[in-house]
């Protein structure tokens, strides 16, 4: 039993032997080298250039839709200039009859299809009135109807003449469209053409009589027909100085987008018939400014009475009326 033991033992003995010859085997093993962890430092950076790609896209949207409203706003303005500085109505409150006026109304300007875009007043003289062959060609101004106009259209009665008036197209009876300087300046063409095919007077016969906005076709028409003269009545304001009274157009370019002058001043440079400037409001300066551009033969009158138009009314017709 103890020879056993003892054959048993020595296998262990060699066995530690042979571990402790070899140094490599009593080492420890050598732990890895700790990799730094990539996710965690790329959060911070990742982090900050999304936050940068956002703010840049807000900003990015931000303008877009900054660019957007200041386009829309250009395009309105574009296609509604003429609401800020024209005000038609409907509406003919009255008629020459409650002046007591003999009348004719004048439906003219017939298209195509026989309709007629224009309707109109021949307000004849009295028979044996002094200027009863000819006739004053009335061109409102860019509010109200030609009822408004009643008034002004008695008086050039009483003087002895005859008297044509009419709505441009937007304005009154006429055909309900979208007014504008450009289809103003055609009517009163028609108009004309309706006095001197139609009622076939002269074009030495008749005289232009525009009134506010209207001095501008009126002076236009002039420039095209040479009539016997020209009356303008208080003319209005450019349609530029109208709009910049408006606070929102100062933010617009007025330059690329205006479509509507409304300016007679360079026509008037240019226009050699004889010309009348009526005055009758003393606080905007814009008669004496277009007299003062106008070439001659013109004549400005400053008349704070029905008085006084009317007798620079009666000296003009003497002077340019045969």
């Amino acid at each position: 039993m103890t020879l056993s033991s003892a054959a048993t033992a020595r296998p262990s003995s060699a066995a530690s032997a042979v571990r402790r010859s070899n140094p490599r085997m009593s080492l420890p093993l050598a732990k890895p080298k700790s990799q730094p962890n990539r996710s965690t430092s790329s959060a911070p950076v990742e982090e900050t250039i999304r936050a940068a790609w956002l703010l840049k896209a807000v900003l990015i949207t931000l303008a877009a839709a900054l660019f957007c409203v200041y386009a829309s706003l250009c395009l309105l303005f574009y296609q509604g200039q003429w609401q800020l500085i024209l005000h038609p109505s409907h509406l003919i409150a009255a008629t020459p009859a409650a002046q007591g006026l003999k009348f004719e109304d004048v439906h003219f300007d017939v298209t195509e299809t026989g309709v007629s875009q224009l309707d109109g007043w021949w307000i004849p003289a009295d028979p044996g009135s002094r200027w009863s062959s000819s006739a004053i060609l009335y061109l409102h101004d860019g509010a109200g109807s030609l009822s408004d106009a009643l008034p002004t259209l008695a008086m050039l009665h009483d003087l002895g003449v005859n008297v044509f008036a009419f709505d441009y197209r937007g304005f009154g009876r006429s055909v309900s469209v979208r007014p504008g300087e450009q289809t103003m300046q055609a009517d009163a063409q028609a108009a004309w053409n309706y006095l001197t095919q139609t009622r076939s007077l002269s074009a030495q016969s008749v005289v232009l009589y525009g009134t506010g906005l209207g001095a501008t076709p009126a002076t236009q028409l002039a420039a095209a027909t040479s009539p016997a003269g020209i009356i303008l009545d208080t003319p209005s304001e450019t349609a530029r100085t109208l709009f910049l009274r408006d606070s929102r157009s100062h933010i617009l370019p007025l330059w690329l987008l205006q479509n509507q002058n409304f300016d007679p001043e360079p026509v008037l440079r240019a226009l050699a018939i004889p010309k009348l400037f009526l005055d009758r409001d003393g606080e905007r300066p814009r008669t004496r400014q277009l007299f003062h551009a106008a070439a001659y033969p013109r004549t400005y009158v400053e008349a704070r009475s029905q008085i006084d138009t009317t007798h620079a009314l009666q000296q003009f017709f003497d002077q340019v009326l045969h």
